[in-house]
């Protein structure tokens, strides 16, 4: 058994595993691996929702640096925001980013980290940035005072794009390339696309890049890297974090090792749910445009 935790600790990794059904019936050996798996690890993994919320949702001397590698700004200090966004109305849709901020003067930056692909994701990430526009003005307001936005996704996985990039950044600009301006940018940051190479030949998005990555391979910090990240190695370790937190990290963890333990089946199951929830979906916005039943029941093939 790993030495980083004792016994009564192992014990209560154990009961997360069998909150899951799926994993209930592991046998008592490929739970100690996973646990073990997990924990034993000198530092956290970034690429999961709540490490990345721990090192970078907190303390912005580990936040500001990220930020202005990736964006090319000259941030000095940030203030942290509620990561949920205010409705304007009941029913509209609930806004939970990773991290949110903003700036003295008013820019606001989303950062949000992506392990595995999501549906729509782009439109997602647009929504989200609309969203930070959206509520910056109050009644009387000019529109003068609306700040930039930016929104940075660092992802796991990569989407089809037209050319390379360690970057991609997307403002709005018309067919000839006339920027419209910097009301909004999103930034696409797909890890997996880091070209392996040394580390002391590495840009410092690279590093970036490689720490984001890699940090729960990593045994120690890469002498390469000089002191400029000690900050986030030493905000990653996994040894001082408090046992409630390290729970919350071994659950988000477990939600994702998860899926390697779902069947071709369970797949195709849970496509087919997901499907089946879209139609019902689309149907009752069809209902509360007022379309003909009739219509609707042609469409989707529900009587609504």
């Amino acid at each position: 058994m790993s030495n980083i935790i004792n016994k009564e600790q192992y014990k209560l990794f154990e009961d997360i595993l069998n909150e899951f059904e799926r994993l209930r019936n592991l046998s008592s050996e490929e739970k100690e691996n996973l646990i073990i798996s997990i924990t034993s690890r000198t530092y956290i993994d970034l690429m999961c929702d709540w490490a990345f919320k721990h090192v970078f949702g907190h303390d912005e001397r580990n936040l500001i640096p990220l930020l202005n590698d990736i964006l090319s700004t000259d941030i000095v200090t940030i203030d942290y925001d509620s990561n949920e966004i205010d409705r304007w109305k009941g029913d509209d849709k609930n806004v939970i980013m990773d991290v949110l901020c903003h700036t003295k003067d008013g820019a606001r930056f989303i950062v949000e980290m992506q392990r595995a692909d999501k549906e729509y994701l782009r439109n997602r990430l647009f929504y989200y940035g609309a969203s930070m526009a959206s509520t910056q003005l109050k009644s009387g307001d000019y529109y003068g005072k609306l700040m930039p936005v930016y929104v940075v996704c660092f992802m796991n996985f990569c989407l089809r794009h037209e050319s390379d990039s360690l970057i991609y950044k997307y403002q709005l600009r018309d067919n000839g390339g006339e920027r419209y301006g910097t009301q909004l940018t999103i930034c696409l940051c797909e890890l997996p696309r880091l070209v392996s190479k040394s580390r002391d030949k590495m840009s410092p998005v690279e590093i970036w890049f490689d720490i984001l990555q890699n940090m729960t391979n990593f045994a120690k910090r890469p002498s390469e890297y000089g002191s400029r990240y000690d900050g986030i190695f030493e905000a990653s370790r996994q040894s001082p974090i408090p046992i409630e937190n390290k729970k919350q990290y071994f659950r988000s963890m477990i939600n994702h090792e998860l899926k390697s333990y779902l069947t071709e089946e369970d797949r195709a199951e849970a496509f087919a749910e997901g499907k089946a929830e879209g139609i019902a979906e689309a149907a009752k916005a069809f209902k509360d445009l007022g379309v003909n039943p009739d219509i609707i029941r042609k469409a989707t093939g529900l009587i609504i």
